[in-house]
Formats: structure tokens, C-alpha cells, sequence
């Protein structure tokens, strides 16, 4: 398979802008044991500032601003930060600022705690945790997580599968093997040279669909947007029905996973 440009890569990001309303109401948000975790270990206190790479429609920056921290949050999607705007209008300590992260101009040594959900992958590694190191202060903390796929077992699973095989064979059923991503992961944050050890820690979880809700759920991924329209509504149209066949809804499992490290100090 080709390898993906930087260009390819911003094509791929831009896509969720172009379906915003769809992103918030189907994407799952996190789960709150994970922001408990993160405040204990960074010891953050109520003057504590937060920066936020990737708001989204602002699923994770809520479950801080409810907590009252004040947040800088980087969206380059115009209409998904619209939306997170307008729903966390209520919190007056969260701030919006439509850019990439990577074209942001750095306010050095300016936030406590750096965050990143579900989209830190789309930030250039050349740019991304030289630019966060310099964000941070002493001290500070970077925190990425991302919901994760375990998979599923059973009949559902070998039904899915088929249906991908047959329809989109060049595509892969949207599950992960998540150590095969936690691990490089992880060395990637500690190569980059600017944060101490970092710690991988999991938080499973799941959530309940139904066909249209999980329909719902596959056209935000980028690789099923892009799909031709006629493949895309030939897959849609399978999963739907493989889902009507098995009650009309289904669990399907989540692990959150936290990578989390301290800015290393050089003094």
C-alpha cells in the first residue's frame, strides 16, 4: 500500500470537518474514570491551564470545563468548532481558536497540562512534541488518548468481516489491534526526547448501538467518507441489515487509552 503524504493526511483530517453535526452526535466521548486519572497524576489545581489539540465538537474538553479549568482549545475544522463553541458556550473559562495545530503560533511555557483526543496522529511528528514541549511549563504534562477497538467475538464479528471482504476488500473492519498501536506509540512520545517515561494505562468501556446509530458512527471515519458513493451505500446498506438480523443493536466494546508523561527538565 502507498504511503500516505502529508498532503493525504490533512485531506484525511479535513474530511470530519465535513461532517460536523455527524461527528457530534455519534462519536462516543470518554469515560470519566480517564479524567480522574489525568487530574491526579498532573496535580492540577483550579488555576491550572489546559491546552486542547483537536477539539472536535468538544466531547473531552467538556468533561474538564465542568470541572472549571480554563482551556485554550485548536480546532482547524470551522463547523466542528462552531459546534463546540456553541455547546460549551456555558463555560466562559474555554476559549476556541480555529487553526492547526502545527501553523499555531506557540505560546511558550503557557499551559500546565497539554491534551489530545483522537487526534493527535494528524499533527506532523516533527512538529508535535517539539511544539508541545515548548507549550508547556515546567513540569507539565502531556496527555493523549484515544478510544480504541479491542474487537469483538462471536458470529457478528465473522458476519462483519464477510461483509468488508466482499464489499470494500481493500478496507479493514473498523477494530484495531491495540497493542500493535499502544506500543510504538509510546516509544514515539519517549524518542522525541522531551518527556520522561510514559505510562500507557487502559480504560475499558462500552456502549450500546442501534444499525443507524452505528451507520451513523462509520461516516465519520475518514476511510469510509472517502469511500465511492456507490461502495459506501452497498456497505452501509450490509452492516444495517447484519445488525436488523441480530436484534436491531448491539454492545460494542471500547478501551480508552491514556498515554500520559512529564516534560523532561534539562536543568
Amino acid at each position: 500500500m502507498k504511503e500516505k503524504s502529508l498532503d493525504d493526511w490533512k485531506k484525511d483530517s479535513q474530511s470530519f470537518d465535513s461532517v460536523a453535526e455527524e461527528y457530534d452526535d455519534f462519536r462516543p466521548s470518554y469515560p470519566k474514570e480517564l479524567v480522574d486519572y489525568i487530574i491526579e497524576v498532573t496535580g492540577l489545581t483550579s488555576k491550572s491551564r489546559i491546552l486542547e489539540i483537536g477539539a472536535g465538537t468538544g466531547k473531552a474538553i467538556r468533561l474538564f470545563a465542568e470541572r472549571g479549568y480554563p482551556m485554550l482549545c485548536i480546532e482547524p475544522g470551522a463547523n466542528l468548532a462552531a459546534i463546540a463553541a456553541r455547546k460549551l458556550r456555558a463555560y466562559p473559562a474555554i476559549q476556541f481558536e480555529i487553526n492547526r495545530f502545527e501553523d499555531w503560533p506557540v505560546i511558550p511555557e503557557g499551559f500546565d497540562l497539554i491534551i489530545s483526543a483522537q487526534a493527535f496522529h494528524w499533527v506532523p511528528r516533527e512538529v508535535g512534541y517539539t511544539k508541545a514541549a515548548q507549550a508547556l511549563k515546567s513540569g507539565g504534562f502531556l496527555a493523549l488518548f484515544w478510544n480504541m477497538y479491542p474487537g469483538m467475538d462471536g458470529p457478528l464479528r465473522t458476519e462483519l468481516d464477510k461483509i468488508y471482504q466482499e464489499v470494500s476488500p481493500g478496507m479493514a473492519t473498523p477494530f484495531t489491534l491495540m497493542e500493535e498501536t499502544i506500543k510504538p506509540r509510546t516509544r514515539e512520545i519517549e524518542s522525541s526526547g522531551y518527556f520522561e517515561r510514559v505510562t500507557a494505562k487502559r480504560f475499558p468501556w462500552s456502549m450500546c448501538y442501534t444499525s443507524s446509530q452505528y451507520l451513523g458512527l462509520l461516516n465519520t471515519y475518514s476511510d469510509h467518507i472517502s469511500l465511492p458513493m456507490e461502495t459506501r451505500q452497498r456497505l452501509f446498506q450490509a452492516i444495517g441489515n447484519m445488525i436488523e438480523k441480530y436484534g436491531g443493536s448491539f454492545e460494542r466494546p471500547y478501551v480508552a487509552v491514556l498515554f500520559i508523561a512529564q516534560k523532561l527538565s534539562h536543568e
